[in-house]
């Protein structure tokens, strides 16, 4: 497996013109990715990872996906607790499914191309830049700060708006069949919010986008202000989908409980590799 010598040897530099953002063509560009995700609620750079880039990617992965813990659960859209106060139809009391396995953070090696690519300052900045964030740095947590969302068959996100402001994923293995990600953008805070949930959980496809989520794909996301769902994957090739993690304080972390569901456990078991 080839080795690249740095993490900007990944990236379609020609393409996408993130590594100065101080310059005429770099501010330019983020610029336009700024407005993209101000519009739309969110910024998709395909084939941001260089083809040959992308094959290395996508054999580390393969090769710690089976270190993932799985978490199946129901949720509502608003992933808050059920509320027994609420009408039994009320689309806050809907319960949606999700079956989805996470590598942490702790089991990708840090020699690995994919740590490289989140340990890279011109990406994170580039990132901060779109979200238009003045204190900018990566996940402090020692199991979600960079990890890999792996879909199996039957794997599914169900409809959810998500609890953190944004985030952003690296796609490097569509499955054989499924896992598309679909969404309704920007409908948080709508007069006709809650009609429009509950017509998009009744089956309504009127307002629903399909992403053309294609390997090499980045992807920063306002996922809470934005209904999405990734439907339920078919087939022998997981979907593999590294998340890459950051925030506006240096020390943030997920709570223990957010760990305990995700990764089984609530702290590393090989801080070394942190």
């Amino acid at each position: 497996m080839k080795n690249y010598n740095s993490a900007a040897d990944l990236v379609d530099l020609a393409q996408y013109p993130i590594t100065d953002l101080h310059g005429q063509e770099g501010y330019a560009f983020a610029e336009r990715c700024r407005q993209q995700y101000l519009e739309t609620g969110l910024c998709a750079l395909p084939e941001f990872i260089r083809p040959e880039a992308l094959e290395v990617l996508v054999e580390e992965a393969n090769a710690v996906s089976g270190e993932a813990y799985f978490c199946k659960n129901v949720h509502n859209a608003y992933l808050t607790e059920d509320n027994p106060n609420l009408a039994p139809d009320d689309i806050a009391r809907r319960q949606e499914h999700t079956y989805v396995g996470s590598v942490p953070y702790d089991r990708i090696g840090r020699d690995t191309q994919l740590c490289e690519l989140y340990h890279w300052d011109p990406l994170k900045d580039f990132i901060g830049h779109v979200l238009d964030k003045k204190q900018f740095y990566r996940f402090a947590d020692p199991l979600g700060a960079c990890s890999i969302n792996v879909f199996v068959d039957g794997g599914e996100h169900g409809w959810h708006f998500d609890e953190s402001e944004f985030t952003v994923t690296l796609m490097l293995q569509p499955p054989e069949s499924g896992g598309i990600f679909e969404y309704v953008p920007m409908i948080r805070g709508l007069d006709n919010e809650k009609e429009i949930v509950t017509n998009v959980l009744n089956g309504d496809r009127k307002n629903v986008v399909e992403l053309p989520f294609s390997a090499g794909t980045l992807l920063i996301f306002g996922g809470n202000q934005t209904i999405h769902r990734v439907t339920r994957v078919e087939g022998n090739r997981p979907r593999l989908v590294p998340v890459l993690c950051f925030a506006e304080r240096p020390d943030l972390t997920n709570s223990e409980s957010v760990r305990q569901l995700f990764w089984g456990r609530s702290g590393s078991e090989s801080e070394s590799r942190i």
